[in-house]
Order: structure tokens, then C-alpha cells, then sequence
């Protein structure tokens, strides 16, 4: 598969650099020079898996007029050449980072599992080309090399079936040494905080005006824009997930047009859950919510405040109670 792959094969060029250099001691200059690395190996991985389903699908314009000449040239019949319907000049452009990460999500189990911490690497390789290097948090990006590089990569190697050797050079047993001495257990993290925050949420909960109070703080931040309407993990009431939108330029309307979003932050005002690491968003498999979801999200008529509903009714709860 990787041969016939130019992406994936490139990918191990960068990987193996991360694979040979990592070490548990880094230098400023080593950590920028290896999350590039990391993260040209982790574009081109994307991009492969795509590749491998459909070659037009990386481009960033895949209509059969360009994506001919771009990736079957040799089978155009000299008849068909000069012809309106064959591009004259193909545009070889391919989507970015992030479009990658959004559209191989959905055909990646791993890449889903993962895709807040591939969002913070594309996000550190954009502050590395384009931004003062003193915006970095070098000790998170230590951390995340040391401790995160290997066993996503394993993952890859293992749902892609590629040879584990392609990628880590014979330094695995000692990348996951050094890993698995960073390890923290997510899953007790999660559940002693959310022991805490259901405990202080009781108390909570039967003050007079509490629930209404936090209802309209939700639905107020919600109407701000990007922001989506989730079940709270911890109390089960709604909860926000706070994004930003991504865009990628359309050379056909000559304008930015958004192909997403990456999630920043979990937010819950009743019980003050407020999640931002990456490795916590991917545990809680936290998600921007399907369109079906979203069209539970109605408007009430009489406050104009959003709130969810399975059904078709156009007045929110505490607006009929007062009726």
C-alpha cells in the first residue's frame, strides 16, 4: 500500500526524523524542529489515506476537467488534447492540514479518536511558519512529542498496515518507555473531576433561580455564534462546545469559504465543567453535533432564546411554564 502511495511514502521521510531524533531531553530548537517534522508527516498521512480512496479527493479542485490531466495524463488520447473539456494548465493544488484532518475523519477511526490533538499540531506548525516563536508552549509540545507521537503512530501503523519499522527505525521499545512515563490516566482524571462537579452541582441545583439563571447564561453565549448545543458528559445538562471556523480560499467564488470547524473548548454553566485539553476532548469522543442534531436547536417565539426539542413546538420551557 505504501508504495503505490506517493503520500503515505512520503509521510515516512518525515517520521522517520521524528523516530531517530525524539529523546526525553529536547532543546527549543529540537522541539520546533521536530513538531515540523511531525506535522509534514502527519499532512501527507491524511492526505494518503484519502489518496487511497479517491486521488481527487486531496485536490483543491477536483472536477474532472483538472483532476484528468493532473492524475491520468498518460491515459488522454492525442485527439482529446487542446480540447475545452481537458484543463490546459491544471491547477495541482491540494486542500490543507486542516481539510485533510476534517475529510479523513470520517473514514479514519483513528483520525477521529485523535482529531484534537492533530488540530494542536496543525495549530503549532501555524504559529512556527507564520507567528512570533514565544507564542509556542514549549513544554506542552515537549510533553506531547514524548508522550503522544508514539502511540499515535502505532495506531496509524496499525490500522493503515504499515510496517511498524517504516516508522520508528527500531527505537519503539524506547519511544514507549519514554511515553508511557508521561502517561496520565484520562480516565481517572475524568472521573474524579466529574465526582467533584456532580457533588458541588447537587448542592447547586435546588437554589432558587439557579437553573434558569445558567440556562440563559448558555443559550446567551450560544447565540454569540460558533458555538454548538451538546449534552453536558458530566451533569447531562446542555453544554457548549466552543469552535472556530476554518476556511480555505475557493478559487471559483474568489473568496474564503468555511469547510468546518475545530473545536476549542467544552463549557457546561450548570455544573462548570470547562475542558480545553486536547487529550480529554478526544477521551469524551467530543464532537460537533450532526446536522440532524442541529436541527433540534429551535427558537422560542416569545424570548427569542434558542433551546433543543425532538418535537415541533415553538415556545421554550420556562416561557410555557409562565403561560
Amino acid at each position: 500500500m505504501v508504495n503505490k502511495n506517493p503520500y503515505l511514502k512520503d509521510s515516512l521521510v518525515f517520521f522517520k526524523t521524528v523516530s531517530t531524533e525524539l529523546k526525553p531531553i529536547l532543546t527549543e530548537s529540537e522541539i520546533i524542529n521536530l513538531t515540523m517534522h511531525f506535522s509534514f508527516g502527519l499532512e501527507r498521512l491524511l492526505k494518503g489515506i484519502l489518496y487511497s480512496l479517491n486521488p481527487i479527493y486531496i485536490l483543491m479542485v477536483p472536477e474532472f476537467k483538472n483532476s484528468l490531466p493532473v492524475f491520468y495524463s498518460s491515459k488522454i488520447i492525442s485527439e482529446a488534447t487542446g480540447t475545452k473539456e481537458v484543463a490546459e494548465t491544471p491547477n495541482e493544488d491540494v486542500i490543507t492540514f486542516r481539510n485533510s484532518l476534517l475529510r479523513t475523519q470520517l473514514i479514519s477511526k483513528t483520525a477521529y479518536d485523535n482529531k484534537s490533538l492533530l488540530f494542536t499540531i496543525s495549530n503549532a506548525r501555524d504559529i512556527i511558519a507564520h507567528h512570533e516563536l514565544s507564542k509556542l508552549d514549549f513544554e506542552s509540545l515537549k510533553t506531547l512529542l514524548i508522550r503522544d507521537y508514539y502511540p499515535l503512530m502505532k495506531a496509524f501503523s496499525e490500522e493503515l498496515n504499515i510496517k511498524s519499522t517504516l516508522i520508528f527505525h527500531g527505537k519503539h521499545i524506547q519511544m514507549a518507555k519514554n511515553s508511557s512515563a508521561l502517561q496520565d490516566t484520562i480516565e481517572k482524571q475524568i472521573e474524579l473531576r466529574f465526582e467533584a462537579l456532580k457533588e458541588t452541582f447537587k448542592m447547586l441545583e435546588n437554589r432558587p433561580g439557579y437553573i434558569l439563571d445558567k440556562e440563559c447564561l448558555t443559550f446567551e453565549a450560544y447565540n454569540k455564534g460558533n458555538k454548538f448545543l451538546v449534552k453536558c458528559p458530566c451533569c447531562n445538562n446542555e453544554a457548549l462546545i466552543y469552535s472556530k471556523p476554518i476556511y480555505e480560499y475557493n478559487q471559483y467564488e474568489r473568496s474564503d469559504i468555511k469547510i468546518g470547524n475545530e473545536i476549542i473548548k467544552l463549557k457546561c454553566f450548570y455544573c462548570k465543567l470547562e475542558i480545553e485539553d486536547y487529550k480529554q476532548l478526544d477521551y469524551l469522543k467530543i464532537s460537533i453535533p450532526t446536522p440532524e442534531d442541529q436541527e433540534k436547536i429551535k427558537t422560542c417565539i416569545k424570548c427569542q432564546q434558542a433551546f433543543t426539542s425532538d418535537i415541533e413546538i415553538n415556545i421554550c420551557n420556562n416561557c410555557n411554564k409562565e403561560e
